[in-house]
């Protein structure tokens, strides 16, 4: 093919071929174009063809990590939910007579009040995706700039769980050591499995005697102290604002997880 090429060039470029010589020239010199065009949008059609695939596979990350995430945020939700419950509680009981509690009942909800959930997301797709510079791989700009801004929205909640774990380490916790005792609330706590399987993966049923290693005290103390009352007060209104954080939060996952789903395909 490029010899009888070479021979048509060389047969137009004698005397009076100069017009033919010329327009022979500009069509070899479009081919050129056209295949390099050509090559370029078969080459641009296989990258294409290769984000798409690795978009897929990101996707179906995304959509484990926050799924992950929701299930998490909930459950910490629920916690702080019990928490609020068992505050009122405790305050109903200091409307009552302090012998007609069952210790075991207060040290329950006591333990409760004092537990301090928060919310870890797991990230490390998105900030990959982020520090990567690769959300150049998802196509859903509103999905994009969701991932983009999420990390951001965490900052009110974040800050308000730090607020109930100062306030439970510096004063209420240290409010308790004086007033009343630690043992039997904290082996409470341990004993309260369907309250501890929100925290942990397993079960605490090896520690199921702990609670007899510590001596119960009188209840009057605590209960009837004019502090304990602003205790629970505090830690009602900071948990109810924090989880109505999280559910802003929340929404926003599932405001994601559904740009996600509607992104992969049914068979990838």
């Amino acid at each position: 093919m490029i010899r009888i090429f070479s021979h048509l060039r060389r047969s137009l470029s004698g005397p009076g071929n100069t017009g033919k010589y010329l327009r022979y020239a500009l069509g070899e010199i479009a081919l050129v174009v056209l295949g390099i065009l050509i090559a370029l949008q078969i080459d641009s059609w296989n990258q294409n063809r290769q984000d798409r695939k690795q978009e897929q596979v990101v996707l179906n990350q995304l959509l484990d990590e926050y799924t992950s995430n929701l299930e998490q945020l909930k459950s910490k939700m629920y916690i702080r939910r019990e928490v609020i419950k068992s505050a009122y509680i405790l305050l109903q009981y200091r409307k009552m007579e302090p012998e007609s509690i069952h210790p075991d009942s207060f040290n329950l909800y006591l333990s409760r009040v004092i537990t301090r959930p928060t919310f870890d997301p797991i990230l490390g797709v998105t900030y990959e995706l982020s520090n990567s510079g690769k959300l150049y791989l998802i196509r859903n700009a509103t999905l994009r700039n969701r991932l983009a801004s999420f990390s951001s929205l965490l900052n009110e909640v974040h800050e308000e769980e730090q607020v109930i774990f100062a306030d439970v380490q510096t004063k209420f916790t240290p409010f308790i050591r004086e007033q009343y005792q630690l043992g039997r609330v904290l082996s409470e706590f341990l004993q309260d499995e369907t309250f501890t399987s929100h925290f942990t993966l397993s079960t605490s049923q090896e520690y199921n005697n702990i609670r007899d290693l510590f001596g119960q005290t009188d209840l009057k103390p605590i209960l009837l102290h004019p502090d304990f009352e602003d205790h629970l007060a505090e830690m009602i209104t900071n948990t109810i604002y924090t989880n109505q954080q999280s559910q802003g939060v929340l929404e926003k996952i599932e405001e994601i997880l559904a740009l996600i789903r509607g992104e992969i395909w049914e068979d990838p």
